[in-house]
């Protein structure tokens, strides 16, 4: 079945190419059927004007030609033959209205418009239709659509010329016989490619229109070339255009020049007849020979059909042989193959037929031998594995139980060491009726590498530091420790923060076995007034905030780093805290916390935080208020650095009523 169905499916694309081989065949023969009723058309509408000035033989024949019309006008295709059609419509309606008013006074010009439109719509449904036909129908269309037609005119032309005596007449005769003289040639053309399209053999490998001119068994070639001889016309016209020259010659009297026309008018008529039947029989024959291919295509569909259907039965009847004479063979492999999926690895298959089958069992019970012994070394080998993985798992047992004792001890080691670091800083502040002090630190891992501080000196100012040192983790817990000591006996001993800095500097590029820095700011602050003198080594600027919200960075030298070069100098500058302002300070683990979409709190998120904080003067709320803040930020995210902050609030004169009496 499946190689049936297959064979169908590759014969959908032949059937299709059938298909639209017929289609295209049908529409040939739509095509022709337009031409025929379109030549008809114009022999009615040509017989019209030559008749115009002779009542007696004018017969409009209106319902007849009303007729032909709207089948002509139902079977057009595109806008533009239909608005031709239209407007050919409308000036034979009028052209059948004069003709009927003024009867043998009207010239037979007034057909003339009407006749233009008609060839004028036949060249546009050949060109509609040309591309849909083959090369031999082509052909015809060009010669029966364009070149017969115009001989037709023209020689209806010449007719009704050759009824007046005016000079306007004799210019109507020239152009009417030099128009037909100009068109021979193209007719003899066209008419010697189709008679040598009847001496051409078809090729059954190319298309199947290749032979629609061809002649059918029942007809020779000579036949056809008969039914298609043009020369009879060709001889007409010239024998035309000698008579013409004769009515030209002004010594002829006009005895001769009435003989001459009436015999040019009769050998018109019989030119026009002539032509008329070429038409008739050329249409026979094309119509005759698209028939017959269409025949032909019948014939060779239903061929194909038959040929496939016999192909299916013996397909089919092969396989069901084949079946019959495997069936038992293959029923046996697969119960075979059944038991040994299910575990049974003995099973061997035992086949009587001496075909390819047969060899297969035999390299079934071949596999199925080897995958025995390949499982039995297996399990065997599992065996083993399994007892040393057993007692490596025990050992690692004792180890890991060993190391989870050395990481508890460490753990302690590292929970002492953070007690006592945050011992070692300040945890209790200035907080009364003028000002309030806080500061935190909180390390990204267990030891810290930030630190802060805030100490009284004797002459009733303090010192407020923030610093960071470079690095985390113990290293940088134990460079903290040092660089807090240095800086603090270096503030106790000098006086300005520039001083300082630049001691302390000395003191620990002499003390720095890791090649470690330390950034720092320091500063002095005068309770009484508010005065601020500071000094920045590499550290963020500080932010005051003032009374109205407002929140603005102090200006820094960007100097050196503590613990890179010595003998460097550190620039001082002042600022002062009006009452209501607040110092903020703070490392770069408040502007560099990380949430978990990689996003930095950042410098503007910090000025919003600051210019919107709490300011009632409490520094621990402001302190802790920034540390929720962050802390909402990140949502969690592990800390990638230390987050210190220290505070300065300058109490306002209303906070400082509030402040109760020590």
């Amino acid at each position: 079945m499946v190689v049936l169905f297959a064979g169908v499916y590759l014969s959908i694309p032949l059937f299709r190419i059938h298909h639209q081989n017929i289609e295209l065949a049908k529409g040939q023969q739509e095509d022709l059927t337009i031409l025929v009723r379109q030549h008809d058309l114009l022999n009615q509408v040509l017989a019209v004007k030559l008749h115009a000035r002779d009542s007696t033989k004018n017969e409009f024949r209106d319902d007849e030609i009303a007729q032909k019309f709207d089948a002509m006008n139902g079977m057009l295709h595109t806008q533009e033959e239909t608005l031709i059609a239209s407007r050919l419509w409308r000036e034979w309606s009028y052209a059948r209205y004069q003709l009927a008013l003024s009867k043998d006074q009207t010239s037979p010009d007034i057909c003339d418009k009407p006749i233009a439109l008609l060839l004028e719509l036949m060249q546009e449904s050949a060109r509609h239709h040309h591309d849909n036909l083959a090369q031999n129908i082509g052909i015809a269309f060009d010669f029966f659509d364009g070149n017969l037609p115009a001989v037709m005119q023209n020689l209806t032309s010449l007719n009704v010329a050759l009824s007046g005596s005016g000079a306007a007449d004799l210019n109507a005769q020239s152009k009417a016989q030099q128009q037909l003289n100009e068109g021979i040639p193209r007719m003899r053309v066209a008419i010697r490619e189709l008679q040598s399209l009847n001496e051409i053999v078809p090729d059954e490998s190319t298309n199947l229109w290749s032979g629609i001119f061809r002649s059918p068994p029942a007809a020779s070639s000579t036949q056809i070339t008969e039914t298609l001889n043009i020369e009879p016309l060709l001889t007409g016209l010239m024998v035309q255009q000698d008579f013409l020259n004769q009515l030209q010659d002004k010594r002829a009297t006009a005895a001769e020049h009435s003989q001459v026309s009436e015999q040019l008018r009769t050998l018109t008529l019989e030119n026009l007849n002539i032509t008329q039947r070429l038409v008739g029989r050329g249409m026979v024959l094309i119509q005759q020979r698209t028939s017959d291919q269409l025949n032909t295509l019948h014939d060779r569909y239903r061929e194909v059909i038959w040929t496939l259907l016999i192909v299916a039965f013996l397909i089919a009847y092969m396989l069901y042989g084949f079946y019959l004479g495997t069936l038992m063979s293959l029923d046996a492999l697969m119960r075979g193959t059944n038991a040994f999926c299910a575990g049974q690895r003995d099973i061997r298959i035992v086949l009587k037929s001496r075909d390819e089958l047969q060899q297969l069992a035999t390299n079934f019970n071949a596999i199925a031998q080897e995958a025995e012994r390949v499982v039995q070394t297996t399990e065997e080998q599992h065996q083993t594995r399994e007892r040393d993985l057993r007692t490596l798992v025990d050992a690692l047992g004792n180890k890991n139980e060993e190391l989870y004792a050395v990481n508890q001890r460490v753990q302690e080691e590292l929970n002492l060491a953070r007690s006592v670091q945050l011992a070692i800083l300040p945890q209790v502040f200035p907080n009364d009726a003028t000002w309030s002090a806080h500061a935190c630190m909180h390390p990204a891992r267990e030891l810290g590498g930030d630190f802060y501080d805030c100490f009284p000196l004797p002459d009733g100012r303090y010192g407020v530091l923030v610093a960071d040192v470079s690095g985390k983790g113990v290293g940088a817990a134990f460079f903290m420790a040092v660089s807090r000591t240095v800086l603090l006996d270096s503030a106790l001993t000098v006086r300005t923060p520039a001083q300082v800095l630049a001691l302390a500097n000395n003191l620990l590029c002499s003390r720095n076995p890791m090649d470690l820095f330390v950034t720092a700011c320091y500063a002095l602050y005068d309770p009484r007034d508010g005065t601020l003198v500071y000094a920045s080594a590499g550290h963020h600027a500080p932010f005051i905030r003032r009374t109205d919200g407002e929140v603005e960075a102090l200006t820094t030298s960007m100097d050196m780093a503590l613990g890179v070069l010595t003998d460097m100098q550190y620039s001082e500058h002042k600022a002062c805290l009006s009452l209501g302002d607040t110092l903020l300070m703070f490392t770069d683990g408040v502007t560099e916390a990380f949430s978990h979409q990689e996003i930095a709190y950042g410098e503007p998120r910090l000025v919003q935080w600051f210019s919107n904080s709490p300011a009632q003067g409490d520094a621990k709320v402001i302190v802790d208020s920034l540390v929720q803040d962050v802390a909402l930020f990140v949502a969690g995210a592990e800390a990638s650095d230390d987050l210190t902050c220290l505070v300065v609030c300058r109490k306002s004169a209303c906070q400082q009523d509030l402040e109760p009496v020590a």
